[in-house]
């Protein structure tokens, strides 16, 4: 447990049945003042995660910690954190005044009190003078601040928002990305979001936690989930990947798609198999005698800031490129990129390994060093 932790896993396991495990022996550590998102697909375990931090729901197995205390069976009413749910869970027969205060009464603090914190926290989501709107005149995203509002007027140590932007449209739901991120900032507490968005996990995050059924498949910053998968599962499902299978022929050098390039992996064994990741906005397009692969075009889609083209090596592998060049369908091309741009996956390489090899580059001083 680090210093700063405020919520610690360990080995948490919740099961409804003996063939229906939710969470699979899942731990972790998250710090205080951070903004922690929870990435997966549905019914990979994120929620479950938050309702059992929330108090909701207990663990079949494992530990839970706040603070360094042990919290498996303490009340959701004695935790102090907030839930922020995706429907907001407003009273709408509350006008934006008695929804926010509606914690506090029952608390049984004095009016002036309860007058302060409502206006204090108004002031934090953007909303001051809302006092007496009725919520069936605000929009979504003046709920959402509402309830944000609620969360934070307890004054909780952890928020927990279980994809709570996912019902707005995607201008406004861009510009709450921004607004709950300021916010935390400002607060200066611990957020935990989850999400099936990978763009709203990547702009809002300090850090990410990848599941997939049940199980953490990697956990970092947004910098290091996107340009060092772990696995095929967290390459394909952050952002767009190009994955080949490969060979490592040694330190340095790859094996793929018919040739072998220089690259700035080491640590795996010579001609070991491996997975090969290069992201379509590394790869440029140049004539077809100067790239190092050469692909014929098969379909080209304008995305506004880019060409999405699709292309195919004579090896048959299929290769997604993001280029502000147009090409024609049909045409033979080059596909170029730099040695960097090129990212070596071991097969079935757990965190703890990944984490070591990685550790490796930078001990050695290599040429991957501070990948």
């Amino acid at each position: 447990m680090t210093r700063d932790s405020i919520i610690r896993f360990d080995r948490v396991t919740k099961a409804y049945g003996p063939n229906e495990r939710v969470l699979n022996e899942v731990s972790f550590d998250m710090e205080r003042g951070k903004f922690y998102t929870l990435l997966g697909p549905s019914g990979c375990g994120k929620t479950t995660i938050l309702r059992i931090i929330a108090g909701f729901i207990e663990p079949t197995s494992g530990d839970v910690f706040f603070n360094g205390e042990r919290i498996n069976h303490v009340p959701a009413n004695k935790r102090q954190v907030n839930t922020v749910f995706q429907d907001y869970a407003l009273f709408p027969h509350l006008n934006v005044y008695e929804n926010i205060a509606f914690g506090l009464r029952i608390k049984k603090m004095r009016k002036a009190e309860i007058d302060a914190k409502v206006k204090e926290a108004l002031k934090f989501v953007n909303l001051p003078g809302y006092e007496s709107r009725e919520l069936s005149e605000m929009s979504g995203g003046q709920k959402q601040r509402v309830a944000i509002a609620r969360a934070i007027v307890n004054e909780p140590q952890v928020i927990l928002l279980d994809e709570p932007l996912s019902a707005l449209d995607l201008k406004l739901r861009t510009e709450m990305q921004y607004e709950l991120r300021e916010l935390q900032q400002r607060l200066g507490i611990t957020f935990i979001f989850v999400t099936h968005d990978q763009e709203e996990a990547l702009a809002m995050s300090d850090e990410i936690i990848v599941l997939n059924e049940g199980i953490i498949q990697q956990s970092g910053t947004p910098t290091d989930i996107y340009d060092e998968p772990i696995n095929r599962f967290v390459a394909d499902f952050i952002g767009e990947s190009n994955i080949i299978d490969g060979v490592m022929f040694q330190d340095f050098e790859v094996e793929f798609a018919g040739r072998r390039f220089e690259c700035v992996d080491k640590g795996l064994r010579p001609n070991e198999p491996v997975e090969v990741i290069i992201r379509p906005e590394d790869l440029a397009v140049t004539a077809a005698e100067s790239g190092k692969i050469q692909a014929k075009v098969d379909s080209q889609l304008f995305r506004g800031v880019h060409y999405e083209i699709c292309c195919y090596d004579a090896d048959g592998n299929e290769w997604l490129v993001h280029s502000t060049k147009k090409a024609v369908v049909g045409d033979t091309v080059g596909l170029d990129f730099e040695p960097e741009a090129i990212h070596v996956m071991r097969l079935n390489e757990t965190q703890e390994e990944f984490n070591r090899r990685l550790e490796s580059y930078s001990a050695g001083g290599g040429q991957n060093a501070g990948k």
